[in-house]
This record gives structure tokens, C-alpha cells and sequence, in this order.
């Protein structure tokens, strides 16, 4: 094993800790504030970016060089590695949403509606850390959204297993990379391919929106982000982030050429990539904040931030922080951030259930905001606590005992153990794969007349958690009709950002259409107007 970095350990925490700011935000902090609103969703994408570029990074560190020199013991054991540091913490947690949740508890109460968000078929794919890799709708909503609140954050660790299956076939292709200028030009082609991958999404975001529609129901279109096909491709999908990975892994290989020439770039040189890549994402969070909302279409931009917008820079600031002696590296590697990065993997997956413990709220005033403010702190501290605990009482005293069951066994045992294993799994993607192709349809498009794409009250204000509230009311009136008159009104839709003049906003798709409609009433309309949709030419 390669000596440890501390730092690379101090930047987990940061990854984790934006992560579970920006879902405590969204809870907490959600109200009056378009800007602080944006910039909080677009926390979350930022601690994605840094998880999945430090484990490229991190895993070549560790185990690339004993991979390409002997494959045949090292990728077993870097499997069992990987499952023993995620698996025990992640199916513990599930199991106990899961029993406490939409299952015994629900049932101890009497409630025999739905659980919303909950589907019996997506637990297998669940366990096996599957969820991810494909496209469904299942009950309204894709596999990766099923299970609030542990299964809705663990589809970042389906896409890492992605990664951790996919590795072994790069390191034959690293370990041939001998120079400082082919590392950097494999970083940059890393880059250029997940650029190239969100440029392709957004000349052929009309098609794949028409294919969601077909083959998964109105609501995975746009402007319904969350829901939508798009989303799970550039965001959700480890076929495009694990470019990501990739270029972690490039920079991992070229800090080890710097170590074996004994030469890099000058402490002042890394210091000013690292501010470059600040500043870049300092940019990103102002433009996410500023620019207009997208509707049916989305620039490139909204595409890109989901991605490689923020893990470029990231990048930057990776390749400076491994090196101890510059400024990232020192303020990454102070004991406190270190000891907490141990635990940020627990935080990942802990925080929403501590969250959802706390009533949601809305803040009006900027004194409501301070008392939010507090009530986030309170409980950030909390699941970061509790984080701790799980780490040092659960995640690593199971890490360790499977670690050592694998290498007291025997040879022959432990044949056995990669051969079942690696049946099941192949069973286990080959179920999904088939139930995503052909029983995970959601709502049709209606026979005759209008099918309801999205309605939204108030997108101008705000885009948390506001694209597509009206949808219900709008496709409850209009679907099936030729024609329809919906008149707008806060009885059936509710105030989403109070004092914005608002505007409404309506796509839908007609019957053999090859295209989505669209009609809006400007905010300056005022309160009971009406928009009209229709299916005549």
C-alpha cells in the first residue's frame, strides 16, 4: 500500500460535509432566496464532483501499480477491498429505512396506501448496488429516487462500484503512460470526452426528451429535471460521470511520475492552479445563481454544471493538495479535517436521516433565516456525530474482519466465494437490465387529445423543488381533451415563492406529435388568468 495523504483524507470531509449542507439547505434554508437557493443545489453537484475525481485519484494511488503487475491475485482482493469499505455501513442503514420505513412500520400504523417513493422490485437492485446503471420509472419516479432517505444518496455509490468494476481494464492502460506530458494529456482527454458526452445531450436533447416520453412517461421529460432522462444521464448515470473517475486516476498517475523523477512543478505554480480551480468554481456557483431557469430546453451549461463544470477545477485543486508542502495540502492536512474525512463516508449516508427528523421549514425574514441557520447547524452536528460513532463502532471494525476472513481463507475457498459472487451479480444486472427495458413504464401518453408534460407556478422565482407543481392540477383538468382552458389559481396549486410575481408555465404532448408544446402566462398577468392548450393545428 502507498503512503497515505492526509489531505486527500481532509478533502473527503469537504466533499461530504457540501453534500449534506446542500440537502440540509433545501430543508432548512429553502424560502425568499432565489440566489441562495441555487447556490445551495449547486453545493451538492460540487461534493459529487470531488467524490468521484478524488476516488479515481485515490484508488490508482492505492492499488494501481499492484493491479497491472499482478492481476490475477490483486483484482480479488481489491474487490473484497472495496465491498468491505462500502457494503457494511450502506446495508445496514438501507435495511433499517427500509424495515422502519415503507415496510413494518407503515404496517404496525395500518396505512395500506403506496409509500410514495417506494418500489418492492428495486430492492434487490438496491443491495446489489445496481440502482444507477439503469433507467426506470417505477411508481413516478426512477430507481435512484426510490428509499428516502439512505436509498436516494446511495446511487453515487452505485455509480463508485461502476467505477470499482471498471478499474482493473484502465490500470493495464495507465501503468503504459511513462511521461509527465502523456498523464496530463490523458487528464485533458478525460476532460474533452465528458465535455464531448453533455455536448451530444444538448443537440439531441429533443429526441432523447420524445424517447423519455415513449418509452417512460410524460414526466421524465423536461422541464421535469429531477424525473427526467436527461438528469439521469448527465448526473445520475456512471457512463458518463466515470470520465470523472478517470481523469482522478490520470492525475493520481502523474503525481506518481512526479515522485519517481523527483521532480514537479514549483510550490507557487501548484498554488496558482489550486486558486484557478477555486475561482472557476466560484464562477460556477455565481452563474448557477444569476442565469435564467430553463424550461423545455437546457443550455449547455445546465448541463455541464452536473458534471465536468466543477470537476475540472476540482482537479486543479486535487493535484495541488496532494503535495504537502503547498497551501491546499497544508490546510487539507489538519488533524480535525483528517479525522473527520474518516468518518465522511458514515455523514454521506447518514445525513438525510437525521434531516428528516427535523420538521421542514420555510424562512420569510432574515431573523427566520438566522433561526434556520441554527437549526441546520444543529443538525449538520449532529448527523456528523453520529457519522463518527457508525465509522469507528461499525464501518471500520467491519472493514477489518471481512478484510481478514478473505485472507485467512483458503485458495480454494476463496475461488469459490469469486465465482458465486460474480454469478450473482452478472443474474442481478441482467434482471435489472430486463425490468428497466420492459415492466418499468410509467404514465402513457393518452390515447386521444392531451398528455400533460409538466406545469409549473412560479419557475421565474425559484427552481428548488418548484418544476412541475402544478403537473397534477394541470393533467387532471386538460389530459385526454383537445382542447382546455386551465385557470390558475393558488387553491390548486398552492404559493411557492410568496411576494414573486410568478409566472405559469405548460408543455404537453399531443397524440402522434413529434414535438412538445409549450404556452406560458407572464408573471405581470396577475392572479386567476387562464392558458390556453390545444391539440389543433
Amino acid at each position: 500500500m502507498a503512503k497515505q495523504i492526509p489531505s486527500l483524507t481532509g478533502i473527503r470531509f469537504i466533499a461530504a460535509a457540501s453534500v449534506a449542507l446542500a440537502h440540509g439547505g433545501v430543508r432548512f434554508l429553502v424560502g425568499n432566496g432565489p440566489t441562495l437557493d441555487l447556490n445551495i443545489e449547486t453545493l451538492a453537484w460540487l461534493g459529487m464532483s470531488i467524490f468521484f475525481t478524488l476516488s479515481g485519484f485515490v484508488i490508482q494511488y492505492n492499488y494501481g501499480t499492484a493491479i497491472a503487475d499482478n492481476p490475477q491475485k490483486a483484482i480479488p482482493e481489491f474487490l473484497v477491498a472495496r465491498a468491505a469499505r462500502i457494503y457494511p455501513l450502506f446495508v445496514v442503514l438501507f435495511l433499517v429505512e427500509l424495515l422502519t420505513g415503507p415496510m413494518v412500520w407503515r404496517w404496525l400504523l395500518g396505512i395500506t396506501e403506496p409509500a410514495g417513493r417506494f418500489s418492492w422490485h428495486i430492492v434487490p437492485f438496491q443491495l446489489g448496488m445496481v440502482q444507477s446503471w439503469f433507467f426506470a420509472n417505477v411508481g413516478g419516479f426512477p430507481p435512484i429516487d426510490q428509499y428516502e432517505p439512505v436509498g436516494v444518496v446511495s446511487w453515487s455509490v452505485s455509480t463508485e462500484w461502476f467505477f470499482y468494476l471498471a478499474f482493473p481494464a484502465v490500470c493495464p492502460f495507465l501503468s503504459r503512460i511513462r511521461s509527465v506530458s502523456g498523464a496530463i494529456i490523458c487528464a485533458i482527454g478525460a476532460v474533452t470526452i465528458e465535455m464531448g458526452i453533455d455536448v451530444a445531450v444538448l443537440l439531441l436533447q429533443d429526441s432523447i426528451n420524445l424517447l423519455a416520453i415513449h418509452a417512460y412517461g410524460t414526466e421524465t421529460a423536461l422541464p421535469n429535471w429531477k424525473k427526467s432522462l436527461i438528469n439521469w444521464m448527465v448526473y445520475s448515470a456512471p457512463f458518463c460521470r466515470i470520465w470523472e473517475f478517470f481523469l482522478g486516476c490520470s492525475l493520481a498517475k502523474l503525481h506518481e511520475l512526479w515522485l519517481a523523477q523527483s521532480s514537479r512543478p514549483s510550490r507557487a505554480l501548484l498554488d496558482i492552479a489550486a486558486g484557478i480551480g477555486i475561482v472557476a468554481i466560484v464562477w460556477v456557483f455565481w452563474f448557477a445563481a444569476h442565469k435564467p431557469p430553463f424550461s423545455l430546453q437546457v443550455s449547455l451549461f445546465d448541463i455541464a454544471r452536473n458534471n465536468i463544470a466543477l470537476a475540472a477545477p476540482v482537479a486543479l485543486i486535487l493535484i495541488a493538495a496532494a503535495q504537502p508542502d503547498c497551501i491546499a495540502g497544508r490546510l487539507l492536512s489538519v488533524r480535525w479535517l483528517v479525522f473527520l474525512g474518516e468518518a465522511s463516508f458514515g455523514l454521506y449516508l447518514i445525513h438525510s436521516t437525521i434531516y428528516q427528523r427535523f420538521p421542514m421549514v420555510r424562512w420569510q425574514t432574515n431573523s427566520e433565516l438566522f433561526g434556520h441557520l441554527s437549526a441546520l447547524a444543529l443538525a449538520f452536528t449532529l448527523a456528523v456525530s453520529i457519522a463518527v460513532l457508525l465509522h469507528f463502532n461499525l464501518e471500520a471494525v467491519a472493514r477489518r474482519l471481512i478484510r481478514e476472513c478473505y485472507r485467512g481463507s483458503s485458495a480454494e475457498q476463496r475461488g469459490h466465494v469469486i465465482r458465486l459472487s460474480g454469478a450473482t451479480f452478472v443474474a442481478l444486472i441482467v434482471a435489472a437490465a430486463t425490468y428497466a427495458t420492459q415492466a418499468a413504464t410509467g404514465q402513457t401518453v393518452t390515447e386521444e387529445g392531451i398528455s400533460v408534460v409538466a406545469g409549473t407556478y412560479g419557475g421565474n422565482c425559484r427552481s428548488i423543488a418548484v418544476r412541475g407543481n402544478a403537473t397534477p392540477a394541470l393533467a387532471a383538468v386538460c389530459n385526454g381533451k383537445d382542447e382546455c382552458t386551465f385557470k390558475i389559481g393558488m387553491e390548486q396549486i398552492g404559493d411557492p415563492a410568496p411576494g414573486c410575481p410568478k409566472e405559469f408555465t405548460a408543455a404537453w404532448i399531443c397524440k402522434g406529435d413529434r414535438m412538445i408544446r409549450s404556452g406560458s402566462v407572464p408573471a405581470q398577468s396577475g392572479f386567476a388568468s387562464t392558458l390556453q392548450l390545444s391539440c389543433k393545428h
